[in-house]
């Protein structure tokens, strides 16, 4: 790990109240030397999947490091705290439930899994309400540290974590069904396809896709960017983190289509 360790930081906590520079505080009082990178606050309360997609967007371009995500409606319940290590060097923070499983894919997959328990590595006083302060923040800024993954409680098996919190894609028959896992604030709809599966999972890229839903029949270019139509027209493509998305030129898609995180999207195969 570098003189300067990384921890990347991404939480429902918004910016209002005390809640992330408290974290910030207690990290910074272990790890003096830890150089904080906000990866965002603003994921809607409770909202696993947004939380999900954003820390995965982003850890693949911060420096190799420790990633501390909280998003945790779960809190105080039975769900795990965990510590993640990733193939490529890099370990995750935060609870089991879904919300880091997609960043460790990226990360080149779970090299190993440990539930945090160990209280030494976490705040003397801990409240069943605020884990991010009292036992997630505290385990990040150790493992900063250089504390071994180990250290902070038992093996876990990598498959026993929570998986994504959507379904993969699945082809059946001609077509095959999509879930739609985001929406981003220019309207884009970005569905639960990534680039390098569409064509094992049989659709034709080199002519335009057919894909449906609702009461809603689409024929779409696979474009390579919004300019490829005009103004307001509507477009796949795969976006700046892979994934297929229905989008419009300079407009909507979500607001002219009516779609929303989880509604399904089925795409004809070639």
């Amino acid at each position: 790990m570098s003189a300067r360790p990384t921890i990347g930081f991404l939480s429902d906590f918004g910016l209002a109240d005390e809640w992330v520079a408290v974290c910030k505080g207690v990290i910074l009082s272990i790890a003096p030397e830890a150089n904080i990178i906000d990866i965002s606050h603003d994921i809607p309360a409770f909202d696993i999947t947004k939380g999900a997609i954003v820390l995965a967007d982003a850890v693949p371009y911060l420096p190799r490091g420790v990633h501390l995500a909280v998003v945790d409606p779960g809190v105080g319940a039975r769900r795990r705290a965990v510590a993640i290590g990733c193939r490529d060097g890099s370990a995750l923070v935060g609870p089991d439930n879904g919300l880091l499983a997609y960043a460790a894919r990226l990360l080149g997959g779970v090299a190993a899994s440990h539930e945090i328990t160990n209280t030494r590595y976490m705040r003397p006083s801990r409240h069943p309400t605020f884990h991010g302060r009292d036992v997630f923040a505290p385990a990040a800024a150790h493992l900063a540290s250089g504390v071994p993954l180990d250290a902070l409680g038992p093996p876990i098996q990598p498959e026993t974590l929570a998986p994504l919190p959507w379904p993969e894609p699945a082809a059946e028959d001609h077509v095959i069904a999509c879930r739609v896992i985001d929406v981003d604030r220019f309207g884009t709809v970005r569905l639960n396809v990534r680039e390098e599966q569409l064509g094992s999972l049989g659709v034709d890229t080199s002519r335009d896709v057919d894909l449906a839903f609702g009461h809603i029949e689409l024929k779409l270019p696979l474009a390579k960017t919004f300019a490829d139509v005009a103004k307001g027209r509507p477009l796949l493509l795969f976006d700046s983190s892979n994934l297929l998305s229905l989008a419009l030129n300079q407009e909507s898609a979500a607001e002219r289509y009516g779609l929303t995180v989880g509604d399904r999207v089925t795409l004809r195969r070639g």
